[in-house]
This record gives structure tokens, sequence and C-alpha cells, in this order.
């Protein structure tokens, strides 16, 4: 356990005392808040407005909350993917070094060097996402809406530990695969671009063709912003849509829990595919799950790594 320890607190301490690596980390939730802020926020909010305008019931009021709760959600996913990603720079520069060899030909088994390597970006993801929840929060607060209860607080600090897991373990398994630290800023430059569009924070899935939506089944990520959705979500889309009641909309009837759940559906809070909706439990299976077999995956490469082969 000491020799994990110290390769732990080696990597945490060497990236915190960056602070342009904690900087490019938080990157996408700055511009996130600032682009909310100025004008993004008002325009989703109009959006819903008008797509929404003829259903009855609809309390307009708390739109805005619903907005941000679930642009911020999807913010909070993106974190608990690039936090781990900038982490893990660290084990590749030990690679491109050489360090990573000379751990490997001292008496630390391997298993622990994984372990090592791996708890510094999950701890670090961990405490770091928790603190972007609580200062998210204080955003949507800022604009109206009103804080999370304390039990959706612990089902988000549940969630942020799920989705870290699942995150560090896969990108590890990345990062053990990229030879140098020039090729995985290349990835890393590429994940950043992508993570918005995996997580569904930059366009909501109900935009993407049908056959498109079905890939997502696919993407931790994917289930894991769902998730993420679908509890900071709780109490402003029960305020907008809490009075709706049973109703013809456009030529068509529907009872209020149709009309929820084509809202959820649209705009990332419930994953369809097709006709069927992915329950909870499936969904957080898939993020756990994911996270088990990619650590399984590091230790059995980390046990048959040959030096220099990164």
């Amino acid at each position: 356990m000491k020799e994990i320890r110290v390769l732990t607190g080696r990597t945490m301490k060497l990236y915190l005392k960056n602070p342009l690596s904690i900087l490019f980390s938080f990157v996408y939730m700055l511009l996130f808040i600032v682009l909310i802020s100025l004008f993004l926020g008002d325009y989703m909010a109009k959006g819903m407005m008008d797509v929404y305008a003829e259903v009855e019931g609809m309390d307009f009021a708390h739109i805005r909350w619903l907005v941000d709760t679930t642009s911020m959600a999807g913010v909070l996913m993106i974190n608990c993917i690039l936090v781990p990603l900038n982490v893990l720079t660290i084990m590749v520069q030990d690679s491109n070094d050489n360090r990573l060899d000379s751990f490997l030909v001292s008496a630390v088994a391997r298993n622990k060097l994984v372990v090592g390597y791996w708890l510094a970006p999950f701890l670090v993801g961990i405490v770091m996402n928790i603190l972007c929840l609580f200062l998210s929060e204080g955003f949507i607060v800022m604009n109206g809406g009103e804080w999370l209860s304390m039990r959706s607080n612990l089902e988000m600090a549940g969630l942020i530990i799920a989705n870290t897991f699942s995150a560090t373990s896969i990108l590890f398994e990345a990062a053990m695969l990229i030879k140098s630290v020039s090729l995985y800023s290349t990835f890393t430059g590429i994940m950043s671009a992508l993570v918005g569009f995996l997580t569904g924070a930059f366009l909501p899935i109900g935009m993407f063709p049908a056959n498109i939506q079905k890939i997502f089944a696919l993407v931790p990520a994917h289930h894991g912003a769902t998730l993420m959705r679908r509890v900071m979500t709780r109490e402003p889309l029960m305020a907008t849509f809490g009075n709706v009641t049973d109703q013809t909309v456009k030529g068509t009837y529907m009872t209020a829990q149709e009309i929820i759940d084509i809202y959820g559906a649209e705009n990332g809070i419930t994953y369809m595919f097709g006709n069927v909706q992915f329950p909870f439990s499936a969904m957080l299976t898939i993020v756990i799950g994911s996270g088990l077999l990619f650590m399984a995956f590091s230790i059995f490469g980390m046990e048959h790594y040959k030096k220099h082969s990164f």
C-alpha cells in the first residue's frame, strides 16, 4: 500500500502544482457559464417557450431554471472526463521519459503501478467535480433557480464518483497505448472537441437522427450525462410541467406524462432506444460496468507491458 500511496501522491502533486493544467480542465465550464450568462441561456429558454407555447398548464417562470440545470449537468459530465484526461498526462510523460521503465524494473508489483497511476486522476476528478457541482448550483441560483435538495446532492455526488470512475478507467487504457506526449496532446485536443457532443452538452440528443441516437447506447459518457440531467432537473422539471394535464397538442391527444417524456427525450433527460426508454439502473450499470471492464484491461496490459513499447 505504501507504493500506491507514494505514486498517487506524487502524481497528484505534479498535477496540482501546474495552474495551467487545472485551468484547462475547467475551460468548458468557464466557457459555458460565460455563454449562458451572456445570451445562450435566454436564447434556449425562449426557444423552449416557443416550442411548448400551446401546452396548457406550463409554468414558464421556471423554464430558465430548467434550461440552466440541463446545461450544467452536461458540463459536469464533461469535467468528469477532462479532469482525469489532463491528470493522466503525467503518466504519459513518465512513459515518454522512461521513468515508467524504471518503476517496472523495481520491486513494485505491476498491478500496484496501475492502481497508483489510476487513483490520482480518479481522486482529483471526484474532489474537483464535487466542487464544480456546488459552483454550478450557485450559478443556477444567481439566475433565479434553486439549490438542489439534499437527496439530489447526494445522488449527484454518487454519480460524479461513478462517472469519474468510468472515465478514468477508459482514459487510462487509452493513455497506456499512447507513445509520446505530443501524440497524447493531440488525443487530448480531439477528446476536448468531441466530449461536448458525446455528452449531449453541445446538441441535445433529440436533434440527432434516430439511427445516430441508437449509437449513443454504446457511449458510457452519454449515459452518465443523462443520469446527471435526470437528477439535476427533477425539481425544475416538476416546477415547469407540474400543472400540465392531459390535452390535445397540435392535433394530437397526449397525456401529461407523454408531454413530459417528449421533453425529456428531446433534451437528454431520458434516453430512448427506439421506442424503449433506458431505465436508470441500466444506464448506471453501463457506466460502472465500463469502468470495471477497462480497469481489468489496464491491469492485463500492464502485466504484459514491455520496456519502450509506449
